[in-house]
């Protein structure tokens, strides 16, 4: 009988490869293989917890003396696999060059001369250590402040460290275990750029031989990640459970009407179905720094956004006599865009989440014509691949926020508890397992 079972499922698994595409096959093996969340550092033995040092502003390696900078397994080896989207160079002048992060999203114009300024809240790469010791090489420039650096050691939190960010300092970060052994490290920063693992001897390094296929993601500030702690944005922690290598493109205050405000620059900040936005959905065109060659991503992920709530008239009307026909035309947008570059592949459209919500706090109406203008046209163009996820159907973080006591301060109030739009930390892990929850369902399920 055991053999009956084993070879009837063998065949369903055989039935189930030859009616669905590559493409979709290469989704599920993530989800199977590669899923999960990050696990508590309680659950490292003692001889997996290591000690993690940040040394002073351009010292030489504590491992051999090198100069800042080095890496004996630099950013460019083959042997590190990225999992944070399209690795490009921090920068391209000293020192800037000898450092990787993520592309992240499109912020407007750096300069009046139309330079890119391109912003990222996510960077992470993996690798096998076997050793004791090994060191990052960071940059103390960009991305976010206070606690901005974590290390994983076989899916577990090892630790944390906090990099000056504005300094344009050379770091190196040493990570040093009790004693030698053979361990999986997931290097993690809120978009700080590193150059590899620096050890004593390039032998000690070695690939984690996973393949995490490239999913994109459009968004607002809660893609971005406003209020979470490093690694935990809402967006990756889905990417993570599901195996993903997650390309996250948030811009706060834009939406798929809403340019939004001005960057840092004084420069005016685009709508996810600018040109610039768009690429970032399809990576059209895009190297990586890393293998100097174009990956289409294997899936995209557009999220619906709360800043195109209350829009005056006058700005959505270029694109609909009301607000749900503007998002319907804007969605189309993106559709085409998407399979005119990604033909075949499946876009999913999410729905916009509210802060807090029924039965006490309901979204206002426009939330709901975004939703649905989101929904009409995924669904008039489902035959084309594309999908969409409801996000208020079942409420996230159901309550009134400025209530203490209810369940909705758990998940609403950002960074300091004090935000009433974005998530906290614990908001931004909940909403990001309830994504990848009915993400998963679809793959597993729905996808050709």
């Amino acid at each position: 009988m055991s053999a009956d079972l084993i070879a009837r499922g063998l065949a369903a698994k055989t039935r189930e490869q030859a009616l669905k595409s590559a493409n979709t096959m290469a989704l599920i093996r993530a989800v199977r293989e590669n899923g999960g969340f990050v696990q508590p550092s309680s659950n490292l033995a003692a001889d997996n917890t290591p000690t993690i040092v940040l040394g002073t502003n351009a010292a030489v390696s504590s491992i051999n003396g090198a100069a800042a900078r080095t890496a004996m397994v630099p950013r460019s080896d083959a042997r590190l696999t990225y999992v944070s989207g399209i690795p490009m160079q921090s920068g391209t002048t000293y020192p800037r060059d000898a450092y990787f992060t993520s592309r992240g999203a499109y912020y407007g114009a750096a300069s009046a001369g139309g330079a890119a300024l391109r912003a990222t809240s996510y960077f992470a790469y993996e690798f096998v250590h076997t050793g004791t010791v090994f060191e990052i090489p960071i940059y103390g420039g960009g991305g976010g402040a206070g606690v901005n650096l974590r290390i994983q050691v076989n899916g577990a939190v090892a630790g944390t460290a906090s990099i000056p960010n504005s300094t344009g300092g050379l770091y190196y970060v040493r990570i040093e275990f009790p004693v030698a052994g053979k361990r999986q490290i997931r290097v993690e920063t809120s978009g700080l750029g590193c150059n590899g693992v620096h050890v004593a001897s390039s032998a000690e390094i070695s690939s984690t031989g996973k393949i995490y296929p490239i999913v994109t993601m459009i968004g607002d500030s809660f893609l971005e990640g406003s209020g979470s702690e490093t690694g935990d944005i809402g967006a990756t922690v889905m990417a993570r459970a599901l195996g993903f290598n997650a390309a996250v493109a948030g811009v706060g205050a834009t939406g798929l009407i809403n340019p939004g405000n001005t960057n840092t620059a004084g420069f005016p900040k685009v709508s996810f179905t600018d040109t610039v936005r768009l690429q970032d959905l399809t990576l059209a065109g895009v190297s990586s720094a890393h293998t100097a060659t174009s990956t289409a991503p294997r899936l995209g992920l557009v999220f619906g956004s709360v800043n195109d709530n209350a829009l005056a008239a006058a700005v959505y009307n270029p694109f609909g006599s009301t607000l749900q026909a503007a998002i319907n035309n804007r969605a189309h947008a993106i559709i085409d865009a998407w399979l005119a570059a990604c033909a075949g592949r499946p876009l999913v459209l999410f729905g916009p989440i509210w802060p807090s919500g029924a039965p006490n706090n309901r979204p206002p109406p426009d939330i709901y014509r975004i939703r649905d203008g989101l929904a009409e046209a995924a669904w008039s163009r489902s035959g084309q691949n594309i999908w969409f996820i409801d996000r208020l159907t079942m409420p996230r973080r159901e309550g009134v926020y400025s209530t203490a006591s209810d369940q909705a301060s758990l998940y609403t109030g950002g960074a300091a508890g004090t935000d009433p739009t974005h998530p906290t930390p614990a908001g931004h892990r909940h909403d990001g397992l309830q994504d990848a929850a009915q993400l998963r369902r679809l793959i597993l399920t729905e996808l050709a």
